[in-house]
């Protein structure tokens, strides 16, 4: 997520949990570098980021080498308009957050789609 407050908050619900550790992507062109360098077990791409959105990262990390092509991605966006999320899907993302979030909200997503990876 490109806007401070979004990060905060999301990172705070996923620490609280004392199940998570977060690292922060401040855009897209940073996401694909990480995603191509790091070990990550899921990845919270927000579409609407600047230097590359996210729907280009993600096909970017799926269409590389790394260690991330084939980690989950999750779309966290404020596109919450009918069609939104299917798109986010046909573009390579495997599950999707219309913002605002709640923290019930993004446990769920992110516990479904960590354990698709076991």
């Amino acid at each position: 997520d490109d806007h401070d407050a979004n990060l905060l908050m999301t990172q705070s619900m996923l620490h609280k949990t004392g199940r998570f550790q977060t690292e922060v992507a401040h855009d897209g062109v940073e996401a694909v570098k990480m995603a191509s360098s790091g070990s990550y077990d899921l990845v919270l791409m927000d579409c609407n980021m600047p230097n590359m959105d996210g729907w280009c990262a993600t096909e970017a990390i799926r269409g590389g080498d790394g260690p991330c092509k084939n980690v989950p991605v999750v779309a966290l966006t404020a596109n919450a308009m009918a069609g939104d999320m299917e798109y986010c899907l046909s573009r390579g993302m495997d599950d999707y957050i219309a913002k605002p979030i709640t923290r019930v909200k993004l446990l769920e997503v992110v516990d479904r789609n960590l354990n698709v990876n076991k």
